[in-house]
């Protein structure tokens, strides 16, 4: 299913949305400011009798960072697309290919229809800025 575009939406006077305020076109680019998520190392945990779950850690980014997409009123990009991170560098040492899962599935289903639908990720260390990161969703060159 393709996403329709505002040029679909206003080609068809006859269609009513129910829900104008929530319903948000895909576009071409999307950008957000979230805050750093924790490294992929400790998103999980072992429980016994349960198995591999979200850690604390994760759950509690996730749905800061959630609100935070809410919070920026974060479009949608629909089809393959390509994400830039750049996070603002921290006095802690970490990878910074830890931090791209916890986005990319955060964007999933929000700003994204799909994680899997990912043709390319850049990511990156900055001195300059805000807090936490800075992502770009961009739209796949066919």
């Amino acid at each position: 299913m393709t996403a329709w575009t505002l040029a679909d939406i206003e080609a068809r006077p006859n269609i009513k949305l129910s829900t104008p305020v929530r319903f948000k076109p895909a576009s071409d680019v999307v950008t957000v400011q979230l805050t750093i998520p924790p490294s992929v190392n400790s998103c999980w945990a072992n429980v016994a009798g349960k198995g591999r779950v979200r850690s604390t850690a994760y759950r509690r980014w996730s749905k800061l960072a959630m609100q935070e997409l809410q919070e920026q009123q974060a479009g949608r990009v629909a089809g393959k697309f390509c994400v830039v991170i750049t996070a603002k560098r921290t006095k802690r040492k970490r990878d910074i290919d830890n931090l791209v899962k916890p986005i990319l599935d955060l964007l999933a289903g929000v700003v994204t229809a799909d994680d899997a639908e990912c043709e390319r990720v850049s990511a990156g260390w900055t001195d300059e800025g805000p807090e936490g990161v800075r992502i770009d969703v961009r739209r796949a060159q066919p």
